[in-house]
């Protein structure tokens, strides 16, 4: 039976800049870039060092990546309002984010919208990122649940995966009504 649901921030809750550059980076240099982000993200490098190591590896400017991860993030407002929806129905409601800093609290979401869900589980405070298999199991915890109890929904497959490993359900979150029709209807039957 479903109680809880996860969601990532960033492509889900917000728009994904950083995704949409690594993507767009030259084969040779799409993995070695993932692999810089997420050891910024465990809190392994600094931001300087990170945007260095990404100056060198592709040549962008340092401040180009730090706009590109700090600012012009779009809020997906339908899908916080639904959130809410989920709140009222009586689901615990968790957000899990690969994100080297507190920005999702102290810039992104409002003190309303924090107040939407029960637990926060960043990289960056936790020490590993998605897809360890550890980050799902502390999340489950954190909210009172086992992971069969819980759907994570994420934009990116290879978490959703990882997810289903530990037992969770999950939804490769590409756009809201589709979203909606998947989690209604893992609801429905749970």
């Amino acid at each position: 039976m479903i109680k809880a649901i996860i969601f990532d921030c960033f492509g889900v809750l917000t728009s994904d800049r950083w995704k949409e550059f690594s993507e767009a980076l030259p084969d040779e240099q799409r993995e070695p870039a993932r692999q810089l982000n997420h050891a910024y993200n465990r809190g392994h490098l600094t931001k300087a060092e990170f945007l260095d190591q990404i100056e060198e590896l592709t040549g962008s400017q340092p401040n180009y990546v730090d706009d590109m991860l700090d600012n012009e993030t779009t809020k997906n407002n339908q899908l916080l309002s639904y959130v809410a929806d989920l709140k009222d129905r009586g689901y615990k409601i968790g957000l899990l984010s690969n994100v080297a800093t507190n920005w999702i609290r102290d810039y992104f979401l409002t003190e309303e919208e924090q107040g939407l869900f029960d637990t926060f589980v960043f990289s960056f405070e936790a020490g590993m990122t998605k897809p360890n298999p550890q980050i799902f199991q502390l999340t489950a915890e954190r909210l009172g649940q086992d992971a069969k109890n819980c759907v994570l929904i994420d934009d990116v497959e290879s978490y959703c995966s990882a997810a289903r490993q530990e037992g969770m359900k999950a939804i490769n979150y590409t756009d809201f009504e589709s979203f909606k029709t998947q989690l209604e209807e893992l609801l429905s039957q749970s």
